[in-house]
């Protein structure tokens, strides 16, 4: 079963800024709270292992679509929990707005959990960024 869903963040720092951060996989494992790596596996694509609730789980995804500073899509390849994700990136104020569009391959209760830890994932990156100015 698919779900989707919009979330989005404020973040105190130049759009530039906060695009290059995000589209590197590499810094996932320093704002998402189940990534616990992630490793370059070819052109655009990369395995991300996570500690889930129910374990382990290893994805391999790829970026889909890169224009920076303004969008990044990335999608699931291959393992046990699909996804897309598309992220924007808008100027607004001093700062940068970011939202995301995520399509998720997982029933109702659980889709609704993912965007929790969406948002707490981005309150993370918040954080990071703006402490890291």
């Amino acid at each position: 079963m698919s779900s989707k869903f919009t979330t989005s963040v404020h973040i105190e720092r130049p759009l530039q800024d906060v695009f290059t951060y995000v589209a590197d996989p590499r810094n996932l494992p320093a704002w998402n709270s189940a990534v616990q790596s992630v490793s370059p596996a070819g052109d655009n694509r990369y395995v991300m292992r996570r500690q889930l609730p129910g374990g382990p789980a290893e994805n391999e995804f790829e970026i889909s679509a890169l224009d920076p500073p303004r969008r990044l899509a990335i999608r699931t390849t291959s393992g046990p929990t699909a996804f897309s994700y598309l992220y924007r990136f808008e100027p607004a104020g001093r700062g940068t707005l970011m939202t995301l569009d995520a399509e998720v391959e997982l029933p109702g209760l659980l889709a609704r959990l993912v965007r929790r830890g969406v948002d707490v994932n981005f309150a993370t990156l918040r954080a990071t960024l703006e402490r890291d100015r």
